[in-house]
């Protein structure tokens, strides 16, 4: 079925991140509910016990059925919550802009708190599940360079900050222009803006 493709009027860019999973052009944030995260210690505490007993012994399925229950509902809670941010998103907007995302080069980061926290984001699901609903409701959907500097240009005056490497500091503070922002909603206005060049620039070809 051909889905008749909607007039401009609406866009947005998107940073994706682990702290807060989403974080828009509109200063809207949606939090990472780190599932995961949730259930860890119960999950530990299972797979200790399953590696104490006779495997393929009664209490032994018994633990492995209690472990794959809890997997189960990780994924059919991370499906929902990611569905419901993804429908919001596309349903609100004409135009979306995110990144394209290297997940397995984000991966070589040596920090296993950082790599388990990733894990649990589902960044790649989540920004794949938002390209797939704009095809689906006729909406323009457009991918940056993933290397492009998002968090180290200031969207007020386009000024790079090389030095602004360390994740930690969660504000944007220009020392050229002396404007002041949250780093994320920075970063996000930025790829909004580069998804603007690109749809003008396509646009004028026609």
């Amino acid at each position: 079925m051909l889905v008749e493709k909607v007039i401009p009027t609406n866009i947005v860019g998107i940073d994706l991140g682990i702290k807060d999973l989403v974080i828009t052009s509109d200063g809207i944030k949606y939090c990472n509910e780190k599932v995961l995260t949730k259930y860890e210690k119960r999950l530990k505490r299972l797979q200790r016990k399953l590696s104490r007993q006779v495997k393929g012994s009664k209490n032994y399925l018994k633990t492995k059925e209690k472990i794959a229950r809890i997997y189960s509902k990780i994924k059919n809670y991370r499906k929902h919550y990611l569905n419901e941010i993804a429908n919001e998103i596309v349903d609100e907007h004409d135009i979306i802009v995110t990144e394209s995302l290297l997940v397995k080069d984000m991966f070589k980061d040596k920090r296993k708190a950082f790599n388990k926290s990733l894990s649990d984001a589902c960044v790649s699901t989540l920004r794949s599940l938002i390209e797939w609903k704009c095809k689906l409701k006729g909406k323009i959907y457009y991918k940056i360079n993933t290397y492009y500097s998002s968090s180290q240009i200031c969207s007020h005056c386009g000024y790079k900050n090389s030095k602004l490497k360390d994740l930690s500091i969660r504000e944007y503070d220009c020392p050229n222009c002396g404007s002041h922002n949250d780093r994320d909603i920075n970063a996000s206005l930025n790829i909004l803006f580069e998804g603007l060049k690109l749809h003008y620039n396509l646009v004028s070809l026609l």
